[in-house]
């Protein structure tokens, strides 16, 4: 626990810095976080005994980069298609191809590519009047607040199990807190930014359903990342947050709810 605090008050000054600055340092970061995400699932695929191409998914990172700064292009489906052409090429002329090894290397592409790259958009652009880098706060927000409630509403009156062959310490009794405190959190996110900041933002009633759903899906990226770390057997992705674990133990949920909040941006435009 005392590591977990100690980086968490290193690992958000550094996080809000980067949505503060935003402009190529924060881009330079995110593809740093996405690298090491994408390098941590094909890690894990092969300790699952499977033999994944990875260079598609190894060139994601720089294509987001390359995209963004050449020619200004920050289009998420475009980079994905290009990386899952790579990727599925690369599978079918390699020396022993077959379809459960194409399939796996695909998943990254999917559970962490995809959704950093969706923050790379967001970063720098403006929805109506929302501007991206405020909703990629609420993801953030809507995720690691739903995570507190969750862990500390789990262990007060937890007891009856969620998905116990995923995640047996997860409860019903712990999710429905999540619900709660993604929820709360979205709105006093969106109140922040309106009367603090003095952005527009989407409604109050809008943000409770961004806080449920966001809440919902950031549940389903956690079980999601546990499936394959049970069936790895890995405790931890990496060891990149010091009592955290890796990018894809830290940012799991989050990336489940940035999708959320990205298929929002497309109501607002």
């Amino acid at each position: 626990m005392k590591k977990r605090i100690i980086t968490s008050f290193v690992g958000l000054p550094v996080l809000f810095g980067c949505l503060y600055l935003r402009g190529w340092i924060a881009e330079l970061v995110l593809a740093f976080l996405t690298l090491v995400g994408v390098i941590e699932c094909y890690r894990a695929i092969r300790t699952a005994k499977y033999n994944p191409f990875p260079w598609g998914g190894y060139a994601g990172p720089v294509l987001m980069l390359l995209m963004a700064w050449l020619i200004d292009i920050r289009n998420p489906l475009l980079l994905i298609a290009t990386c899952m052409g790579i990727t599925i090429v690369g599978c079918i002329f390699s020396k022993q191809p077959n379809f459960p090894d194409t399939a796996v290397s695909i998943y990254p592409l999917f559970t962490c590519l995809m959704p950093l790259s969706m923050i790379m958009m967001m970063l720098n652009s403006t929805f109506g009047r929302v501007p991206g880098v405020a909703l990629i706060t609420m993801s953030f927000a809507i995720a690691f607040g739903g995570d507190a409630s969750a862990y500390f509403g789990g262990r007060a009156f937890g007891k009856h199990k969620l998905c116990p062959t995923v995640s047996p310490k997860k409860t019903v009794e712990g999710a429905v807190c999540y619900f709660i405190g993604s929820t709360f959190v979205a709105v006093m996110t969106r109140l922040f930014f309106v009367k603090v900041v003095g952005y527009a933002m989407p409604g109050i009633p809008a943000a409770i359903v961004l806080g449920l759903v966001g809440g919902f899906f950031a549940q389903i990226g956690d079980l999601t990342a546990s499936l394959l770390k049970r069936y790895s057997g890995i405790k931890d992705y990496g060891k990149i947050f010091p009592g955290h674990g890796g990018v894809m133990d830290r940012l799991d949920s989050v990336m489940f709810t940035v999708i959320v909040l990205y298929c929002y941006t497309l109501v607002l435009k």
